[in-house]
């Protein structure tokens, strides 16, 4: 197919869009366009309708649900584009119709399609659904439970699985041995046939004869490592030859450095041409000779130092293989495999009788998991004459390839061999039919069990002389600045290649310039977009949290601690913060970033800004905080670190102590929490109440006792009383166990009698005591939900940490951690807060990591931090990539038994009678090689992050010695060729490692090597290249201190701060020539601050005052004034304090006893407003039948309307007010009003002059000109209001009893007096006329009286 004219696509693009016939494989490099070259293709192929494809005939696998989903989405629009375009064309109609059948979904779902269209074949219960990861590890662990004891007890003395146990089991339980079990089946799993598999790395333990050595995968690894470790050897001793021979460099030094460099290439023969039996005896040769002396008077003590590095690297690397690799001889190593076969063997034939119990299992329960997916999918697609060496398709399969046109694979980088046999046996090979997309350069998720190979396989062979296959490369780059592509191509062309790697960084590989930006042409300069690279010395200020050791040591690299780790993190972020702020415009000329959406250029915000790491587990939360507290927005997920959560730490250390209080960290850590609040001096005070273990100490400092099963025993007969919670002087001192109120006996009078413990103390334990044995009897008979959340509830614990930072996620943590419980009662036969809680600590212990729950206060405009896995697909305008410097996580090397897809079981050979281990022949190369794997991993991954960035890249480290750091990356400097040293590459331990060399020799870091000191000639093979870069150092004081000085004022902020110090050390005033104009300015902004946070709102009194309130509410507040020592602003605040109450219907139950003053009211309110007055008398038949009337509707009920008294209703209408009512010629009843008043006049007379008088002047006139400003709504409801000869009368009626011992009926009159008024001020200015008459009328005793 011809490429149209004007098409916009490239011509590599349109290869991989129109080619067909063939198997396709097209290498799409970061940014190239792959999906839509992807959608392209379909599009392409379903509406051309001569072309015969149909949506539904193809298979369409990406990596994730979301992928598919947008992927089915463009083509959705892409059809209806075209649709309006040919709105007649049927078959454009057609496809749009087949789209929701068409198989463009994940390769997962597809093999659920699969098993549900074929389930008989396996047999699987069609109704199956997917196991989730805790489900999954509660049935294993009670599967391996169930196994291990029948194993123990089928077991001899001296059997090979009591010796299996031994050697892999921990020293108090088999959870090492369980965990090693599940591993290897998890990994077994990854290949098409797992258990032949197993049983075959097994049998390769089983050598008869060391010549047989030589074939095996193991030897051929460690020759391999160790070629490479001496080449790396000579590769320095060249250099150090090249140095020594420079003027002024040790020359006596260059007859010592030729003789280690014969003795080197003798090696490399040795490694070439002798069989592993004899190069136990080469490598035993190794010896290196004394240096012979240099005059000083000729000799440069720099160039001396570094040639002695040099040799002392090339000694260590010597030493290393002469000690590890080839430490022991050939025979040696055959008597440990054949100690070691057997009981390989066991553990084979032990994990694949796990294996079937286990999908017997998950079959009888209708469950699977994901792994089962692509397995049952394999069994169904693969023929049963099928072997390990022959792939033949079932009758399932061939349906698939005649339905199948192409089957299109998306990322297929990360597939795995499963996958791999599945794609074979639904896709045709004559002719192919197969597209793959994807980058092996991208390919970050080998923990998953991805074999990048198989891209790298077909990567090498298509298009090759006699193989089938097309390779197709899209190189060219549609997301990136040039700066951005120049410094990516100049690092990887320098690091990336076969050896380390696993793919060369060549021409095809690199990046193309294709995007377009305004004003920005290849080639040109800006320094805006120019990617940077910020350095932080920590000098000898502190550790930057790398570990300088050989090869050989088995704690290799490790991190020397997680408090230096978070330092360096918080002074990268300090770093980025200053950084952000600059580019932000904050403190600088904002930079500028195109927005493609408004297509214009504009300043960059936050939310255009990401910080990637490599891992955000200790980092993302503080660097989140530290530009949080520089006023910067910042947000990232946290997918682990569940566990390490405060809330939930805290939840299950009380959980543990309910179990079993017996355990010392977790009750202290309940009694310093929140949940009881003990201080540490409290907590030291109770420990020498008794020895023994904790709990003991805080029984004896409660002065109680326990029974004979070991339970506090509880004095049920003690006198109790509360004491107010003033026992504590602030909030986090009231234990939230305690909130109600502190159970003390009634001889609380004492303050000290057990140990000094304080009566407070010992009260506060009883408490605790009594609640714990609460907690522990209610474990033992409830549920275990029921028990945690009635925790939540008693302790008050789920809303206290709500009001924490981050509350709503601490909440969320401490909800997930109940439904995880609830969850594993429903899932699992094993019940119980102690089996929960060893379920918890076997997660735990095996790495697992629940995740941190969900969050809902995402900000949108907020710098993002996030790891480079999860920053896969995406891209930003400004990546930081933070914490280069930081060394790879290596700790699986050291494991006790190491696992490879090809070269088996690596396993640690354990002398029983010694009881010592030590490495096997497989382990060691299982090590090398994974090592070797582990790099070219951590190379892809650091592709991945370098290739997110659209406009500006800025890389940022630590080292502990820059100096030291730099002369280490010096050794490269005059090394001609464009790639690194292999040896220099398999060294590396973080990305540092590699970055720094390979810009050692870039011109623009001429500032790294004046600091290293480099001498010598430095190579110009990077002079012509069209990358830059900017390079800064900061040092760590300056970042501890806020500062981020630039060089040339570094040495007056040193002498500055050297005088202040000195002038605190002598208690001495601060010289004015120390103190910086910054720091001036720094008092001015406290004078400031201590202003802001002094302020007082000017209105505080408004808020103590309703808004809006009713006529009654303010009648009682006036009644409020007879109260001797309760004026109105008192009573305000006892109000304010006072929980609401809201008055609803009674329940039935109550309504069969008297009603209450209120509902009586009601009711003859109710029929008042319902009597007809149509000018007829009123009498008791009129009342009565009003009355049966409203209990009929249900209005009022019988018992209510049999309370009402009908004579004292018919008397109200007998008296002269009820004549005129009747006569009235207009009538309102139950009249609601709004009415606003200034606050002023509406508490006018209610102590106001009192509150004014009890402030000072200047607040007296303020209060009164804010009430004066200040609206209340008054709201009520008239009773009766009715025109008569022109003249509007009020008329209000009362229920309240008339008692002489209250007053009687005048007492009444002045109560409601105020009411009234009010009520007659608010209609005349509401109705504008005047209300000529107001009227009260009681019920009880039929009295009327004017007001």
């Amino acid at each position: 197919m011809a490429k149209p004219e004007g098409s916009m696509w490239s011509d590599d693009q349109w290869k991989a869009i129109s080619l067909s016939g063939d198997h396709i494989l097209v290498a799409a490099a970061a940014g190239s366009g792959k999906t839509a070259v992807l959608v392209e293709r379909i599009i392409r192929k379903i509406m051309n309708e001569e072309q015969g494809f149909s949506v539904d005939k193809l298979l369409v696998a990406t990596f994730t649900k979301a992928a598919a989903a947008e992927m089915r989405q463009r083509i959705r629009e892409a059809l209806d584009k075209e649709l309006e375009k040919e709105p007649d064309n049927a078959h454009l109609r057609r496809q749009l119709a087949l789209l929701g059948k068409a198989s463009i979904t994940t390769l997962h779902s597809f093999c659920m399609e699969v098993i549900r269209r074929y389930y008989q074949w396996i047999p699987l219960d069609p109704g199956f659904r997917i196991l989730n990861e805790n489900e999954a590890e509660l049935l294993r662990q009670e599967i391996l439970e169930e196994l291990f004891e029948e194993k123990y007890g089928e077991a001899e003395d001296g059997g090979i699985f009591l010796r299996l146990a031994d050697w892999f089991s921990g020293e108090r339980s088999d959870d090492a041995l369980y965990l090693l079990v599940q591993k290897l089946y998890d990994f077994s799993r990854s290949h098409s046939w797992p258990d032949e598999w197993l049983r075959q790395m097994a049998s390769n333990f089983s050598v008869s004869d060391p010549s047989e050595l030589d074939d095996s995968p193991w030897v051929k690894s460690i020759v391999k490592d160790a070629k490479l470790s001496m080449a790396g050897a000579a590769g320095l001793l060249h250099q150090a030859i090249s140095i020594a021979m420079l003027p002024g460099g040790p020359s006596p030094y260059v007859d010592n450095l030729r003789d280690d460099l014969e003795m080197v290439e003798s090696l490399k023969e040795c490694l070439e041409d002798f069989p592993w039996n004899a190069l136990y005896d080469a490598f035993q040769t190794i010896s290196f000779g004394k240096l012979k002396s240099c005059r000083k008077d000729e000799t440069d003590p720099d160039l001396q130092e570094r040639v002695k590095e040099l040799r002392d690297s090339v000694k260590k690397i010597l030493n290393d293989l002469k000690s590890s690799l080839f430490g022991r001889s050939a025979e040696t190593f055959m008597s440990e495999l054949h100690e070691v076969a057997p009981v390989m063997a066991e553990l084979s034939e032990v994990i694949i009788a796990f294996s079937q119990r286990y999908q017997e299992q998950k079959r009888a329960r209708g469950l699977v998991d994901f792994s089962d997916l692509e397995h049952y999918c394999l069994q169904i697609l693969r023929h049963p004459d099928s072997s390990v060496d022959q792939l033949l398709p079932s009758d399932a399969a061939i349906e698939y390839r005649k339905h199948f046109d192409e089957v299109l694979l998306d990322e297929y980088q990360d597939t795995n061999s499963v996958q791999e046999d599945i794609v074979n046996l639904i896709s045709r090979d004559q002719p192919g039919n197969r597209f793959m997309v994807g980058d092996v350069k991208q390919s970050i998720y080998r923990f998953r069990l991805a074999d990048p190979g198989l891209f790298l396989d077909k990567y090498g062979r298509y298009g090759l002389e006699g193989e089938e296959g097309i390779v197709i490369d899209l190189a060219r780059n549609f997301r990136s600045r040039h700066q951005v592509l120049d410094a990516v191509n100049v690092l990887f062309r320098q690091m990336m290649d076969e050896t380390v790697a696993e793919i060369t960084y060549n021409e095809r590989a690199e990046l193309v310039y294709g995007a377009s930006f305004p004003g920005a042409q290849e080639g040109e300069i800006d320094s805006t977009y120019t990617p940077e690279l910020l350095l932080i010395d920590r000098g000898n200020g502190g550790k930057s949290g790398e570990v300088e050791v050989s090869e050989g040591e088995e704690n290799t690299l490790l991190q020397e601690g997680e408090w230096v780790e978070m330092e360096t993190a918080q002074l990268e972020a300090r770093a980025i913060a200053a950084k952000i702020k600059e580019m932000t415009g904050e403190t600088g000329d904002p930079m500028l970033i195109y927005d493609k959406s408004l297509k214009v250029m504009r300043p960059v915000a936050y939310g255009d800004i990401v910080i990637l790491l490599r891992s955000a587990y200790i980092w993302g939360p503080l660097i989140m905080e530290e530009l949080r507290q520089q006023g910067i927005s910042a947000d990232g997920e946290q997918n682990q670190g569940y566990f390490e959560a405060t809330e939930v730490a805290i939840m299950l250390s009380l959980l543990q102590v309910i179990d079993n209080p017996q355990q010392d960290i977790p009750l202290a850590s309940v009694l310093r929490s929140p949940i009881v609040g003990l201080t540490e001096e409290e907590l030291a005070q109770i420990r020498v109440c008794a020895n023994g273990p904790f709990y003991e100490a805080v029984i004896a400092a409660a002065g109680m006792e326990k029974d004979f099963e070991g339970y506090v025993q509880l004095d049920t007969q003690e006198p109790i009383h509360s004491v107010h919670k003033e026992l504590a002087a602030t909030l986090e001192e009231v234990p939230m166990i305690m909130n109600e109120a502190l159970i003390l006996p009634s001889d609380n009078n004492k303050t000290t009698d057990i140990k000094g413990i304080s009566s407070e103390l010992r009260y506060k334990m009883q408490e605790f005591l009594r609640k714990l044995e609460e907690w522990r009897q209610e474990a033992r008979r409830g549920s275990l939900g029921d028990l945690i959340w009635h925790i939540y509830g008693e302790t008050g614990y789920m809303d206290w940490v709500g009001g924490l930072p981050g509350g709503g996620q601490r909440q969320g943590n401490l909800t997930a951690l109940y439904d995880r419980a609830v969850q594993y009662e429903q899932t699992t036969s094993s019940r119980g807060l102690f089996r929960f809680l060893t379920f918890i600590a076997r997660l735990r212990d095996h790495g697992s990591d629940l995740g941190s729950a969900g969050r809902s206060d995402k900000q949108d405009n907020a710098v993002r931090i996030m790891t480079i896995h999860k920053s896969k697909g995406l891209e930003f305008p400004v990546v930081f990539l933070a914490g280069i410097g930081k060394t790879f996580n290596q700790q699986d090397l050291n494991s006790p038994f190491l696992m490879h897809k090809d070269l088996g079981f690596g396993p640690k050979f354990v002398d029983q009678e010694m009881r010592v281990s030590y490495p096997t022949l497989p382990n060691l190369a299982i090590r090398r090689r994974s090592q070797q794997e582990l790099l070219a991993e951590e190379m892809r991954v650091l592709y991945v992050g370098l290739t997110r960035p659209k406009e500006k890249l800025i890389l940022v480290g630590t080292t502990k010695d820059l100096t030291k750091k730099i002369s280490s990356w010096t050794q490269v400097q005059s090394h001609q060729p464009y790639m690194l040293p292999d040896y220099v590459l398999s060294r590396g331990r973080s990305y540092l490692d590699w970055i720094g060399p390979a810009l050692i020799r870039h011109p623009d870091a001429e500032l790294l090597r004046g600091i290293g000191g480099v001498a010598g000639p430095t190579s110009q093979v990077l002079n012509d290249v069209p990358s830059s870069w900017m390079v800064s150092v900061l040092s760590a004081d300056e970042l501890s201190q806020g500062l981020i000085a630039g060089t040339d004022g570094d040495q007056e902020v040193s002498q500055n701060r050297e005088l202040k110090l000195q002038a605190m050390l002598n208690r001495e005033a601060i010289p004015l020539s120390a103190v910086e104009s910054s720091e001036v300015t720094a008092a001015a902004d406290l004078v400031n601050i201590e202003n802001k946070l002094g302020w007082k709102y000017p209105y505080a009194i408004a808020t103590t005052l309703s808004a809006k309130t009713s006529v009654t509410e303010m009648k009682k507040l006036l009644s409020l004034q007879e109260l001797p020592s309760l004026d109105w602003i008192e009573e305000k605040k006892v109000q304010h304090q006072e929980e609401s109450t809201l008055q609803l219907r009674r329940p039935k139950f109550m309504e069969e006893k008297s009603m209450s003053p209120t509902e009586r009211g009601t009711v003859y309110h109710t029929l008042m407003q319902h009597i007809p007055l149509r000018g007829e008398p009123v009498n008791t038949t009129v009342v009565q039948e009003t009355l049966n009337r409203l209990v009929e509707l249900q209005i009022v009920t019988k018992e209510q309307g049999d309370m009402i008294n009908l004579d004292q209703v018919v008397a109200m209408y007998d008296t002269e007010m009820g004549t005129r009512l009747l006569a009235a010629t207009w009538i309102e009843r139950e009249l609601p009003f709004s009415y606003a008043l200034s606050a002023t006049e509406a508490h006018q007379g209610l102590n106001f002059v009192k509150i004014l008088s009890q402030s000072d002047e200047q607040e007296s006139l303020m209060t009164a000109r804010e009430l004066d400003h200040e609206t209340v709504l008054i709201q009520g409801v008239v009773d009766c209001i009715f025109r008569v000869d022109g003249k509007l009368v009020l008329l209000d009626y009362k229920t309240d009893r008339v008692l002489e011992q209250r007053g009687g009926v005048e007492a009444l009159v002045e109560q409601y007096r105020f009411q009234l008024e009010l009520y007659g001020k608010a209609l005349e200015d509401i109705m504008g006329e005047p209300v000529s008459e107001k009227w009260l009328y009681f019920f009880d005793g039929s009295h009327l009286i004017q007001i």
